[in-house]
């Protein structure tokens, strides 16, 4: 290493002294190196104690660590000394804290003293507020008494649920069986229920004696009371997997009453069709414009009953949605039988109906029809295709039979003893071609009445001897 730093520097004064009168300039060379020396000693010596004063801040630090170090040791050992006879205590102060649970009940209890001495009493009255009027009772005050009674059962379950001990599910069966007679009122409270909602729609026009849309605006206040109630504890729950739970929560009664309103309206749906093929030829156009007129009335009583609903129910798409999907249901049944040639016109002549302007897109109900039946359609394509189908075969049939009997008679008419028509030149004259061909014509147009690709079927079908 001392060999190159020679090097480097020889050349370096060569590089300086490149010439003969550069010599003059060497004392002045030397004083230049000099203080360059001196400067890079001086840097040197404050690295160095920079570097010697950190090392003697870190020495200090770990002294002081040491010392902490020291006394934290010696300070949890002080702690676990002190701690030993907690284990003791504990045990010494079970009687304390078993007295304090049972004073946790007794204070439950005797807030609810009322409702546990008056409970026959209280239930008693939830009868009558129910038997009130057949329309649906006094469903409000029924449901406030109901609270008050499960308030007390559920704060005496809940106490029993902190208790450790093993005898905890005997009391609160106890309890439990004692308030048995609150769950009877409360179905017959849901029943109640499900039987104004599902007369939802005839109450808001009024049709309902002794109802109306005040009893629908209850039965919902009553439902979003429960959701809240449930939540309260599916969200402890959540929270905390032994959170104390009332028995029968959650009730879902929002779930239930959505069901309820789709009930009643598959019954509106199902419900119109009277007779069958047995007892009327015409009983599919027959249901099929009663259901149209139901559900128009009904979907336009919908839009009343929409200030009824919170606005989160979106009733209004729902009861769109839950009819769409019950004449789909339906109707999709009625295709899967086997129908006669009539009755698939008047089916599929309905479901091209279906989404016109005197039906689902009609301007007063403002629903956008094309995109509903494109998410999903009354009948699959291949339901479609398959009617389609089956009418041109029934078609072709009712024209081969037609065109037999039509040329016998022709026959007929020919070799009896009576001169044949004539045309006004004289000639032999017959309407047999003209006939045909208006059968066949007015087949096309009722065909692309109901569907584009039946009439397509039916004019290929032109083209074909008949057997």
């Amino acid at each position: 290493m001392d060999v190159d730093v020679e090097e480097a520097a020889l050349e370096q004064v060569a590089a300086l002294l490149q010439r003969p009168d550069q010599l003059e300039k060497l004392p002045e060379l030397k004083k230049r190196a000099d203080r360059k020396k001196l400067a890079v000693e001086a840097m040197l010596r404050t690295g160095v104690q920079g570097q010697l004063e950190g090392i003697r801040t870190a020495i200090a630090h770990l002294q002081t660590a040491s010392e902490d170090v020291t006394a934290i040791s010696q300070g949890v050992a002080d702690i676990r000394e002190r701690l030993k006879p907690f284990p003791q205590l504990k045990e010494k102060l079970r009687e304390l804290r078993d007295a304090n649970a049972r004073h946790g009940q007794y204070a439950a209890a005797m807030e609810n003293l009322k409702h546990i001495f008056n409970l026959q009493a209280t239930l008693q009255e939830i009868r009558d507020a129910l038997d009130d009027d057949k329309s649906g009772g006094n469903l409000l005050l029924a449901h406030k008494h109901i609270m008050d009674l499960e308030r007390a059962r559920d704060e005496l379950l809940a106490e029993v649920h902190k208790m450790n001990e093993t005898n905890t599910e005997k009391e609160q069966n106890l309890l439990v069986n004692f308030f048995k007679g609150v769950d009877t009122v409360v179905a017959e409270l849901s029943k109640n229920m499900w039987f104004i909602l599902g007369r939802t729609l005839e109450m808001v026009k009024g049709n309902e004696q002794g109802g109306g849309p005040q009893q629908v605006v209850t039965c919902l206040r009553i439902v979003e009371r429960e959701e809240r109630i449930d939540n309260f504890y599916m969200d402890a729950r959540s929270k905390n997997s032994s959170a104390f739970v009332p028995p029968g929560r959650p009730r879902k009664w929002k779930e239930k009453a959505l069901r309820s309103l789709e009930k009643t309206v598959v019954n509106r749906v199902d419900g119109n069709q009277l007779e069958d093929r047995s007892l009327n030829k015409a009983w599919l156009a027959r249901y099929l414009e009663v259901c149209r007129n139901v559900i128009m009335d009904d979907l336009q009583s919908a839009k009343i009953a929409i200030p009824c609903f919170p606005p989160d129910w979106q009733i209004y798409d729902r009861y769109v949605n839950m009819y769409h999907s019950a004449v789909c249901r339906k109707l999709r049944e009625v295709a899967s039988d086997r129908l006669e040639k009539s009755e698939l016109v008047q089916l599929m002549s309905w479901i091209k109906f279906y989404a016109s302007e005197d039906m689902l897109g009609h301007p007063k109900l403002k629903i956008n029809a094309q995109a509903i039946l494109q998410d999903s359609p009354v009948l699959t394509r291949s339901t479609l295709n398959s009617l389609c189908d089956q009418f041109v075969e029934m078609s072709r049939e009712d024209l081969k039979l037609w065109l037999k009997n039509t040329v016998s008679h022709e026959t007929l008419d020919w070799n009896k003893n009576v001169r044949p028509s004539e045309d006004n030149h004289g000639y032999f004259y017959t309407d047999l071609p003209n006939t045909v061909f208006g059968m066949l014509k007015d087949t096309c147009v009722r065909k692309k009445r109901i569907s584009y690709g039946c009439g397509f079927h039916v004019k290929c079908m032109r083209g074909k001897r008949p057997d």
